[in-house]
C-alpha cells in the first residue's frame, strides 16, 4: 500500500487513504468519495476494499485486489502500475512478489537472500513492528509446538511477520498455525488446505490469500485448529 501511494503521489494521481486495517477495509468507508468521483465523471478505483455498498455503485467502480475471490490476480501494486501504463522497477517487482507470494515468490524471481531480507525489512517497517514486538515474537517461536508437522504458535499479539520470516528458512513449506490470544487464528501453508479451511469456515468472516487463511472469531479457534491438524 505504501508503494502504491508513492506511485500515485509521484504521478499526480489523486487518492484517498483512511488507513483502515485490512480486515476492516470496507468500500462504505469511502462512500461519499465514491459518489463524488462518479458525479464528476470519474471511475473510482477501489484498492483492497470489501464490497458493502449498493450493487449499482460498486458496478461503476474498478476493483484492484488479489485476495478472496480475486486470488490468482497479480499483486495490487502491479495492477495499479498496469492501469497507469507504468513498467515496474526491480524493487517494485519484489515488493509485489512479497505481497502476493511472500518469500517463495521473490526467490522465484531470482532474488538473493539479502534482497529478500531487505524487502521483508521494508515490510516490517511498514507495519511499525518495534524491537519489543520482535523479541516477543521470537519468544513465541522458541516455545512453538510441532503437531502433525505443523508449527503451532501461541501469540500474545498479531505481530507474526518476524515469526514467519524466521520460520521460513527452517520450514519453507510455511506449515504454521498461529493462535492469537485476542481470538484470531491464522494459518500459513499448503494452498489446497488453505482453500479447504476457507470454504468450510467462510461464513465465520474468514479471509484468505494464496498461501494463508485467517478467522477473526475466537469461538472457532479450536475447531479450525483441529481441522487443520487433521487434514495435513
Amino acid at each position: 500500500m505504501l508503494e502504491i501511494k508513492k506511485v500515485l503521489s509521484e504521478n499526480g494521481i489523486p487518492f484517498e487513504d483512511k488507513n483502515l486495517r485490512w480486515d476492516n477495509a470496507f468500500a462504505s468507508a469511502y462512500l461519499e468519495e465514491i459518489k463524488k468521483s462518479l458525479a464528476d465523471g470519474l471511475t473510482p478505483v477501489l484498492v483492497e476494499l470489501k464490497n458493502d455498498i449498493a450493487k449499482d455503485l460498486f458496478a461503476q467502480c474498478q476493483v484492484v485486489d488479489h485476495h478472496d475471490k480475486f486470488v490468482g490476480r497479480q499483486a495490487c501494486l502491479l495492477q495499479v502500475l498496469e492501469i497507469l501504463k507504468l513498467r515496474p522497477t526491480r524493487q517494485q517487482q519484489l515488493i509485489a512478489a512479497n505481497d502476493s507470494g511472500y518469500i517463495p515468490a521473490m526467490l522465484a524471481l531470482g532474488a538473493s537472500r539479502s534482497e529478500v531480507e531487505e524487502i521483508r525489512c521494508m515490510d516490517w517497517q511498514a507495519q511499525n513492528i518495534s524491537v519489543e514486538l520482535v523479541e516477543e515474537s521470537m519468544r513465541a517461536y522458541e516455545n512453538k509446538k510441532i503437531k502433525n508437522g505443523v508449527f503451532v504458535i501461541e501469540m500474545e499479539h498479531f505481530c507474526f511477520a518476524p515469526v514467519t520470516d524466521t520460520a521460513y528458512w527452517d520450514q519453507p513449506s510455511q506449515n504454521i498455525l498461529f493462535r492469537f490470544r485476542e481470538g484470531r487464528t491464522l494459518y500459513f501453508g499448503k494452498s489446497e488446505l488453505v482453500g479447504k479451511v476457507y470454504d468450510k469456515f467462510s461464513g465465520c468472516g474468514c479471509w484468505r490469500g494464496g498461501n494463508f487463511v485467517g478467522c477473526p472469531q475466537i469461538e472457532f479457534q479450536d475447531e479450525i485448529t483441529k481441522f487443520i491438524l487433521e487434514n495435513q
